[in-house]
């Protein structure tokens, strides 16, 4: 099969890899739609190597169709479905880190991370646990890529929830941005100020887009002042920049005994000041990956519409996957995906339409 590999940074190549042979309790999926994400573009720019090394097949903000599923599963077969990252065998679930709720969080080998460890789903078909595939009716391919994010965000929030009345701020202007920040007011009906950087052209697309309050970065400790809680800044900071200095800006902007959400994995090593976090008592909360109730609710919450995942592009054909990855290195672009292949019903449509036109 034919599969996009990650050589060195900067060198993607679609090239011919063998086809995944899912063992016992795994499901065989024919990719549909696949996100490129910020942890694929470090990849890609070498800002942040893969934890497994180069060569790597990426992609984790994954949509298919699910081609051969194991026993007990075969209602799956034929099904859009998303895929967990987290990939635990069932038969290693008996292992007290999974009996403790922790199996995103398994060592390796234990657990593999699809996109990060193990080969993703920028390839004709990727392999998974079945049990880990959630069915994604309702939602188009493109949308389906979101739940993997959208399921990061509310692993934050579960970890430290957002309290009524709250003043937040979300700080960064990329998708996981656009999905923090539509919660929180959304779901969770607070005022929120997203920061991003003067001129940006994301920054315009969060507000026309989707209606967010969006402020220059360059303002953040001044509206802090003026705006946060007693004067004294933010209540709850989300911090989504990307990047190793955005850190420091989410607890310049927190006010004493706040809470700071760190989210970002660019590479690297932060630069932020760590007295002032001391000296404010801030509770900074990191999270990464959503379990299996955070998928469930993505799907819910972008089913409902309650959260629009705003995609810019869409590059048709898995050859066309290196193209994909520049274009998302562009200031404009919020998210980029792939489209590797069409659904059944896709192909039933199309075929509909040219046999309703002859």
């Amino acid at each position: 099969m034919r599969a996009a590999v990650l050589e060195a940074p900067g060198r993607l190549v679609v090239r011919e890899v063998p086809e995944p042979e899912p063992p016992p309790g795994w499901a065989l999926v024919r990719s549909v739609a696949v996100g490129v994400c910020g942890t694929d573009k470090a990849f890609y720019r070498g800002s942040y190597p893969p934890p497994g090394g180069y060569p790597l097949v990426p992609g984790h903000e994954a949509a298919g169709v699910v081609a051969a599923a194991p026993p007990g599963y075969e209602h799956l077969v034929d099904r859009l479905v998303v895929p967990e990252i987290n990939l635990v065998d069932p038969g290693d679930m008996w292992r007290e880190p999974c009996r403790s709720g922790l199996y995103i969080h398994c060592p390796a080998p234990v657990k593999k991370t699809l996109g990060i460890d193990y080969p993703g789903a920028l390839a004709e078909y990727f392999a998974v646990p079945a049990w880990l595939l959630h069915p994604v009716e309702g939602l188009s391919p493109e949308e389906a890529t979101a739940v993997e994010p959208l399921a990061a965000v509310l692993k934050a929030f579960a970890l430290e929830p957002p309290r009524p009345g709250d003043r937040a701020a979300v700080v960064g202007s990329g998708f996981l941005a656009s999905l923090a920040a539509q919660v929180l007011e959304r779901v969770y009906g607070l005022e929120v100020t997203v920061f991003a950087r003067r001129g940006s052209p994301k920054a315009r697309l969060l507000g026309e887009r989707l209606g967010l309050r969006v402020e220059p970065l360059e303002e953040a400790e001044e509206l802090a002042r003026r705006e946060g809680r007693w004067g004294m800044g933010y209540d709850l900071v989300f911090e989504a920049t990307g990047s190793n200095e955005g850190l420091d800006t989410a607890v310049r902007i927190a006010r004493p005994m706040g809470v700071v959400h760190v989210k970002s994995t660019p590479g690297g090593r932060g630069c932020w000041s760590q007295t002032l976090a001391v000296v404010k008592e801030l509770r900074l909360v990191a999270s990464r990956c959503g379990t299996w109730r955070e998928f469930e609710e993505a799907i819910r919450l972008i089913r409902s519409r309650l959260v629009e995942p705003l995609v810019t592009s869409v590059v048709w054909g898995l050859e066309r996957a290196p193209e994909a990855f520049e274009r998302a290195l562009r200031r404009e672009e919020l998210k980029v995906v792939v489209r590797v292949s069409r659904t059944p019903w896709e192909w039933r449509r199309l075929r509909l339409g040219e046999e309703g036109g002859a």
